[in-house]
């Protein structure tokens, strides 16, 4: 009989201990740690990223990419400006700058560009992709932008054309 209710407790003590133990809240990081690979430093509320008050930020001009046009062609920028593109092309683009382009860039390292042979060159960008340049100092700027494989003959146009200019050029 004893054994008996031994074993009616256990199984009671066990019943009301497991809902018990599945409504604890989850352990939280400490504050002072990292959430999911970002530095405390970097945290905002509920640890997204937030901004930092001490990098700069600059703005973008921006450039569309279509089977058949640059919109715009010519892009003016401000200095300090930066100017991205984003394919809405069915045609994988690539921008491409004579190489010479380099001397008058403002950036540490080049992210979506390389040099092939004595051009600048962006990787292929598909519809829906971008691809952004350094800050350039004043200036124009002529590109291309190449459509290395066509999918059928009435497609994308192979070749079009486009002209950065950066603060007043003339002057």
């Amino acid at each position: 009989m004893q054994r008996t209710v031994f074993r009616l407790v256990l199984l009671a003590v066990s019943l009301i201990a497991a809902p018990l133990a599945a409504e604890e809240t989850p352990p939280q990081a400490p504050p002072d740690t990292e959430i999911s690979g970002i530095p405390e430093h970097t945290q905002g509320a509920e640890g997204l990223p937030k901004l930092l008050s001490d990098v700069p930020v600059t703005s973008h001009r921006v450039v569309l990419i279509t089977d058949d046009a640059l919109n715009p062609d010519v892009v003016t920028l401000d200095e300090g400006q930066l100017v991205a593109w984003i394919s809405y092309s069915g045609a994988e683009s690539i921008v491409v700058f004579p190489g010479e382009v380099a001397r008058d860039m403002r950036c540490h390292s080049l992210v979506n560009f390389s040099f092939a042979g004595d051009e600048l060159r962006s990787e292929p960008i598909s519809a829906g992709e971008f691809a952004s340049f350094c800050e350039l100092r004043p200036g124009r700027y002529r590109y291309r932008v190449v459509r290395p494989i066509r999918i059928k003959p009435d497609d994308a146009v192979r070749e079009l054309k486009g002209e950065i200019r950066v603060g007043d050029p003339d002057a």
